[in-house]
């Protein structure tokens, strides 16, 4: 009541004849507004303007006014003046307050001020305290009361408004205003709850019942009464109202009265007169129409008072007594609301059904239309509640016999298609889907139907289908999906739908296995961006039949398509995958026909392309594991390189480093070795050690010597105690052999002082192998004698045995068996007791060693002592003292006294047969100043030194029946960029391109099928720069891959010889001989071999294999020469020897040899004498050129004599 009171008197206050009393009946300054009813932004535009076009008029009037009251100061017409000035400011505030209301809008900018209404009415507020106060005689200062407290009630400030009112009645009694005053002061009190004092001045307004305030008096006193708790005034108050303002009025006013004052006795009357009494009540103050919505306000008082048992007491009467009244559809419709209020479920379908046939009889359109909302509102609470619990099944019951009685007598030509609609929902919700759709289908083969409606009722239709599939497979059902979405794509091709219904086609074609016809539904969804789902389903499906298809080509491409129009990241992501998974799929695929080499590089491709997933990832471990399965261990050690600083985290990073560091140090290539092992000394922390002490080894054997000592003395201040001596001794090792060094002599110091062995027995055998090598016999001999003396192992100091008996070996080659008649006996008893010192020492070292190096070398030793003794015994001087007869006896003697010596000298080379089946004993070096020249000098067999032995170079890398054939030496063709052929290798290597020579040969180490050849040549390259430790470490791999290789075999031998000896070289030269592979250097050992064995028949066939240049390299024309005299040749000895010295005149030695050819074998002793002569002439050696002179003296003397000699097989 307040609120609506409220708005219509300040509708009365704004629009009331007094506050335009003295204003013209005009228009005012501007025409009246058109506005369009049918337009309502057109109209707020329009008003706006408007609005503007006042407001600037408004602006210039006031502007226009206060300049002429300026100037009318004092004059009579100045309150007149103002008082016209205050209604502008008024007029002002009612444009202040469009504004105001209208501040967001923005139309059409203007530069007019828009003040505020506030503003506008304290401006207005001013002017008229300024009359009251200044023109207290004004003559409209009842007027100026008036309006004032209209402007004090509008800016809020009631307590003035009020005192102004009040005044205005006071003051001026007879002011036509009055009426009009006390009803809006009467208004502030009745807001102010202060109903009796409200009541005294609506009361008052009765006084004028002449007064247009005079009936809204009467109606707000009765509401004054009611408040009072005076509800029967109130109630004889709006009956006044009433009847002074009858049903049949002109004035829109007092109609609109009337029908409050109804409105309101319902309240009134509903409060204190029994139900059953209301309809005659009212049925005589009201007109039929009004009865009607009376009875609907009474119907909606009682249930606001929840009275509903109550209603139908007076409802059902009014339908009973008007079954064809207008409100009669309406009064069920509440029986039905007001009975599912009370839960009487059977009585609303019971008023469900009068109803229904009640609007059958009814010719009002508008029955049916109320049945049907009444219908589907109950319809839809009951399914509501349904929903809640669906247990309940009674609702759902319910809820159908609704639809069934709404539908119940449909017409056929005209049917309520919405009402079935909602029966199908209805359905749908009981999970009928079956009937569900048929009710959808139905409704949609209505004729002429709302084009909205038949599209929701097809779709409603295919998918209670879809929904009916869901529960059970049935293909009927399917196909009749089919049919229905088929229809809907043809009936709604841009049906809102469409898409979803093309998608779920494509879907059931995609289910039956029909690829490409669903691929042709899917395919245009692709391009529907304004349905993303959808969109990206189709894609996701088209993707799934490719993948079904195994076509990841064409996954592939769609793939990259779809990426192109997406935007979000995750899908972006998904994509992404699904196109490296394809991509990695295509790989595999592909792999079956592709060479290895192809496959890695592929999934190394594809690893970088996807290097931050999880797919390449696992492409770059597949590259990997495919390089080392198929031997490509070096790349596969690369690549897990590049792998683990991609991905750090990796928890195969460990196994992957063990794995590269392997491969590199396999495939001989010691420095990527030695950062890796580094590396693996990081990840492996506790094995830390043990990897950094094999980066100082590989260190060392790549001869980065200072490099590598400097890594084993930085463990060494770490190491545990048990590990230092080891490392100080390899701390000794990254010393160049013969180098000084105080740091060298401090290791070794330490190593010997501290004791640590067996290191310091070795360091003490080298420190006396170096003092025998620079002839310090004593000393070599007395640190020998203390080495044998440590508590170590025989088998470590059986080489100081050694040691000890090649000086007492020397020893006894330095006794002279130069004597005179008188000491001749106790000469050859020295000679005998100092070989027999030695040889005891040699036995010993036998006894002692386990070592077949040191065996072989002692039995070498043994075959020089008996050698030396034979030769100097059957040679020794015969004292001149002696008659020739008795110096013949003597020789003879002597002669018999060796004997022994030669048997256990073939015995002792047997033995030696049994360890080196090579060995070769190198011959003891003549003395010359007691070398007789009655006899004639043998040629010493002398073992080429390792460096002279030259490399095996191969012109290619398979090997046939007749063994590897040399490249020759000519070939010299080196291109590093070459695909790695024995003929680019080799010529790197012999135009000494080194650096190009090992990049090719990395190359082949780099696969495990060509490792071992790799490997070979990476040991010559390091043999050939003297790099022999290097060497003899990547030989020994290569070794382990091709055992049986005679190449290898022969490489090995050569590199040990360098750094151990020959005797430790001559296994593997035997291996390479008992393959039967030939090569020049092969040949020379045999030669050496047979020659030492007396077997003359074949020295001199491997020596005929040699070329001239290779006989003189290796010095070998004169053992040449003497094998084929001795074979019993010596016409083609001499037919040699002067081969040889047509070629080098100046070879002393091969003089000499001619000379013993024509003395022994030839026994001419006049080309023997011319022999000496020439090499008299050429020799530069005065002890040689001594026994020269001698032996051509004697050969002078003696040339009729028979020759004898007792020296090799003569």
């Amino acid at each position: 009541m307040t609120i609506k009171t409220r708005m219509l008197l300040l509708l009365t206050a704004l629009t009331s004849t007094p506050t335009l009393a003295l204003q013209e009946n005009t228009k005012g300054l501007l025409p009246e507004v058109r506005l369009n009813s049918t337009n309502e932004d057109k109209n707020t535009e329009t008003a706006y303007q408007s609005e503007l076009m006042i407001t600037k008029a408004e602006n210039k009037a006031i502007d226009s006014l206060t300049r002429i009251i300026s100037k009318k100061k004092g004059n009579p017409e100045e309150a007149d003046l103002l008082f016209r000035l205050a209604e502008l400011y008024m007029r002002r505030a009612k444009s202040g307050r469009f504004f105001d209301l209208n501040q967001n809008i923005k139309i059409t900018k203007s530069n007019v001020i828009q003040q505020k209404a506030q503003v506008s009415l304290k401006s207005a507020i001013g002017i008229y305290n300024r009359i009251e106060n200044e023109f207290p005689k004004y003559k409209d200062l009842d007027a100026v009361f008036f309006n004032n407290a209209l402007a004090h009630q509008q800016t809020r400030q009631i307590e003035r408004a009020k005192d102004l009112y009040n005044r205005l009645t006071r003051e001026f009694p007879k002011s036509s205003l009055v009426p009009d005053g006390l009803l809006e002061v009467g208004e502030i009190y009745y807001n102010q709850q202060n109903f009796t004092v409200a009541l005294e001045k609506f009361k008052a307004i009765e006084k004028y019942p002449k007064s247009k305030a005079y009936p809204y008096g009467i109606y707000k006193s009765a509401w004054c009464h009611y408040n009072l708790k005076n509800t029967d005034d109130g109630i004889k108050q709006l009956l006044a109202v009433v009847r002074q303002n009858q049903a049949d009025a002109t004035d829109p006013k007092k109609y609109n009265l009337r029908k409050e004052a109804l409105r309101d006795l319902t309240l009134f009357v509903g409060e204190t007169m029994p139900p059953d009494d209301l309809y005659t009540f009212f049925e005589k103050i009201t007109t039929a129409d009004e009865l009607g919505d009376t009875m609907m306000g009474l119907a909606s008082l009682y249930e606001s008072h929840s009275r509903h048992k109550e209603i139908s007491l007076f409802v059902k009467e009014f339908i009973e007594k008007h079954p064809d009244s207008p409100h009669a559809p309406k009064f069920f419709a509440k029986l039905i609301d007001n009975s599912e209020t009370l839960k009487q479920r059977d009585t609303v379908i019971s008023y469900l059904n009068k109803m229904s046939e009640s609007c059958k009889l009814q010719i009002n359109s508008e029955c049916n239309s109320i049945f049907r909302r009444a219908s589907l509102d109950i319809s839809k609470k009951w399914w509501d509640i349904w929903l809640k619990n669906k247990k309940n099944t009674e609702f759902s019951h319910l809820t159908e016999q609704a639809f069934e009685i709404l539908l119940s007598n449909d017409d056929l030509a005209k049917p309520d298609s919405k009402s079935r609609y909602a029966y199908a929902e209805l359905l749908f919700q009981q999970d009928k889907f079956d009937k569900a759709s048929d009710n959808y289908e139905l409704v949609s083969h209505h004729k002429g139907i709302d084009k909205t409606l038949g599209h929701d009722a097809l779709y409603g239709a295919l998918f209670s289908i879809e929904k009916a599939l869901d529960k059970k497979d049935d293909a009927v059902l399917t196909e009749k999906q089919k049919s229905l979405a088929e229809r809907y794509l043809k009936e709604y091709p841009n049906g809102e739908h469409g898409t979803s219904i093309q998608y779920k086609l494509g879907f059931i074609f995609y289910k039956q296995q029909d690829f490409d016809t669903a691929v042709k539904y899917f395919t245009p969804l692709t391009t529907k961006t304004k349905y993303p789902e959808i969109k990206m389903k189709s894609e996701d499906l088209i993707l799934d039949i490719y993948n079904i298809k195994k076509d990841y080509k064409s996954i592939q491409s769609f793939a990259k398509n779809v990426l192109k129009t997406t935007d979000a990241a995750a899908r972006k992501q998904t994509l992404t995958k699904i196109l490296e998974e394809a991509h990695y799929a295509q790989i595999q695929v592909d792999a079956a026909d592709l060479p290895v080499e192809k496959r890695i590089d592929q999934l190394r491709s594809f690893a970088s392309q996807h290097n931050v997933s999880k797919l390449g990832q696992d492409a770059f471990w597949q590259s990997i594991s495919l390089a080392y399965s198929n031997g490509f261990d070096v790349q596969g050690a690369d690549m897990s390189l590049d792998y683990i600083k991609q991905y750090p985290n990796d928890s195969k990073k460990l196994d992957s480093m063990k794995e590269a560091t392997k491969a590199f140090i396999d495939a001989g290539q010691i420095k990527k070795g030695i950062i890796t092992v580094r590396e693996l000394a990081r990840l492996d922390p506790k094995n830390s050690m043990k990897h950094l002490e094999m980066s100082c080894d590989l260190l060392r054997i790549n001869n980065q010597l200072p490099e590598a000592r400097g890594c084993y003395k930085g463990l060494f201040g770490i190491t545990d105690k048990s590990k230092k001596p080891e490392l100080l001794s390899k701390m000794v090792k990254t010393f160049k052999e013969g180098t000084q060094s105080p740091e060298l002599e401090s290791l070794e110091n330490q190593i010997l002082r501290e004791n640590i062995e067996p290191y310091a027995t070795r360091l003490l055998i080298s420190k006396a192998n170096a003092l025998l090598e620079n002839n310090k016999m004593t000393e070599a001999f007395n640190l020998s004698l203390k080495i044998n003396s440590r508590p170590v192992d025989a088998d470590i100091r059986a080489e100081a045995r050694l040691i000890q008996a090649e000086v007492l070996e020397k020893e006894f080659f330095a006794q002279s068996v130069k004597a005179r008649e008188n000491k001749f006996a106790m000469v050859l008893s020295m000679k005998t007791e100092k070989m027999d010192k030695a040889y005891t020492a040699y036995s010993t070292t036998i006894k002692m060693s386990k070592t077949d190096r040191i065996q072989a070398r002692a039995l070498q030793g043994i075959d020089r002592l008996y050698a030396h003794y034979v030769e100097s015994i059957t040679n020794m001087p015969i004292p001149g003292s002696l008659t020739a007869e008795e110096q013949k006896g003597l020789r003879a003697e002597l002669v018999k006294l060796t004997e022994p010596f030669l048997v256990k000298k073939t015995e002792n080379l047997a033995r030696l047969r049994k360890i080196s089946s090579l060995s070769a004993a190198d011959s003891q070096s003549i003395n010359w100043s007691e070398f007789s020249p009655e006899k004639t000098i043998e040629p010493r067999v002398q073992f080429p030194s390792a460096q002279k032995l030259s490399h095996f170079i191969p012109s290619k890398f398979e090997i046939d029946s007749n063994g590897y054939s040399r490249l020759p030496a000519s070939e010299k063709k080196c291109d590093a960029k070459a695909a790695p052929t024995a003929e680019v290798l080799g010529g790197c290597i012999q135009s000494k391109k080194f650096t190009e020579a090992e990049t090719l040969a990395f190359k082949l180490s780099s696969i495990k099928e060509t490792r071992a050849t790799g490997l070979y040549y990476l040991s010559v390259l390091a043999d050939k720069q003297a790099e022999y430790e290097k060497a003899l470490w990547l030989i020994e791999k290569a070794m382990v891959l091709d055992p049986e290789n005679s190449m290898i075999n022969y490489q090995k031998g050569k590199v040990l010889y360098s750094v151990e000896g020959i005797n430790s070289a001559l296994p593997y030269f035997e291996k390479v001989l008992d393959m039967k592979k030939t090569s020049p250097e092969l040949a020379i050992m045999n030669a050496l071999k047979s020659f030492s064995d007396r077997d003359y028949i074949t020295a001199t066939e491997e020596f005929s294999r040699l070329t001239t240049d290779e006989l003189y390299n290796y010095s070998l024309v004169e053992l040449y020469v003497e094998a084929t005299a001795q074979k019993g040749e010596a016409e083609e000895a001499l037919k040699l020897s002067s081969k040889f010295l047509n070629s080098k005149p100046d070879n002393v030695d091969m003089w000499i040899e001619q000379a013993r050819v024509f003395e022994i074998f030839v026994m001419n002793p006049n080309s023997a004498m011319n022999s000496y002569q020439k090499a008299l002439a050429k020799s530069v050696k005065t002890d040689q050129k001594d026994w020269l002179k001698k032996k051509i003296e004697f050969l002078k003397t003696n040339k009729n004599s028979q020759i004898t000699s007792y020296v090799g097989g003569n």
